[in-house]
C-alpha cells in the first residue's frame, strides 16, 4: 500500500483544524468572548432586543435628551391635571352678591313691612340672590305691626319654578319662638303672616 506524501496529510491536517475550528467558534463561543469589537454597526436593531430588558439603570446618564421622546404617547401628568382643574375654577364667575331688599335699585319693602333697625343688628335684613345652579337663596327677618301682606316681590328670573311656594317660618332669633307663614304667589310676591317673618335657610329652583 502506497501512503500518502507527507504534503497531502499537511494539507488534510490544516483542512480539518479550519473546518473544526469554525465549527467550534461558531456552537461553542466562550463567556465574554464577543464584545461591542465584534459587532457589526447597527446588528443589534429594536426587534433583536428582549422586551424590557434595557432598564433605567442600563442607560447612560445623559443619553436620551427631548428628541427621543415620543410626545403623542404621553398621558396628561398629575401636576398638569390638577392645574387644569385650577384654571377651570378660576374661570368660573363668582356668585352675584345678595340682593338687599328696600336698597336702592333693589325691590321695596311693601304692605308696611320693614327691616331690623340698626338697634336689632343681631337680626339679618332681607336679600335674595341666585347662585350658579339656578337656586334662589333668601334671608333676613320681615317685621310687620299689621302681620299680613306682601312683604316684597321678586323681580323676574329670581321667582318659584312652581306658581305657589309655601313654608312655615319661625322667629327663633326672637326668643319667644313665634311662628309664621310664608307664601310666594304669582307674579313673585312673598306673602307673610305673622309679626316677624323669618326668611332665613328658604331656598327653591328659579322658573326658567
Amino acid at each position: 500500500m502506497k501512503w500518502p506524501s507527507h504534503a497531502t496529510v499537511v494539507a488534510y491536517i490544516a483542512l480539518f483544524v479550519a473546518l473544526g475550528g469554525t465549527t467550534f467558534a461558531a456552537t461553542h463561543l466562550g463567556k465574554n468572548s464577543v464584545g461591542a469589537k465584534q459587532l457589526r454597526k447597527n446588528a443589534v436593531t429594536t426587534a433583536k432586543i428582549k422586551k424590557e430588558a434595557v432598564t433605567a439603570a442600563k442607560v447612560k446618564k445623559g443619553a436620551l435628551t427631548g428628541a427621543q421622546i415620543d410626545a403623542s404617547t404621553l398621558g396628561i401628568v398629575p401636576s398638569a391635571r390638577t392645574s387644569e382643574t385650577a384654571q377651570t375654577a378660576n374661570n368660573i364667575a363668582a356668585p352675584e352678591p345678595w340682593h338687599e331688599v328696600g336698597a336702592p335699585g333693589e325691590p321695596p319693602l311693601e304692605a308696611g313691612w320693614k327691616n331690623p333697625s340698626d338697634d336689632e343688628n343681631f337680626l339679618p335684613r332681607l336679600a335674595f340672590f341666585k347662585d350658579h345652579e339656578g337656586i334662589v337663596h333668601l334671608r333676613g327677618v320681615a317685621l310687620n305691626e299689621s302681620g299680613y301682606g306682601p312683604i316684597f316681590t321678586l323681580p323676574p328670573g329670581f321667582r318659584p319654578a312652581s306658581k305657589r311656594f309655601d313654608v312655615v317660618v319661625g322667629c327663633e332669633p326672637c326668643g319667644e319662638q313665634d311662628v309664621g307663614r310664608m307664601s310666594i304667589v304669582v307674579g313673585g310676591a312673598i306673602i307673610g303672616a305673622g309679626d316677624e317673618v323669618v326668611l332665613n335657610g328658604i331656598s327653591f329652583r328659579a322658573e326658567s
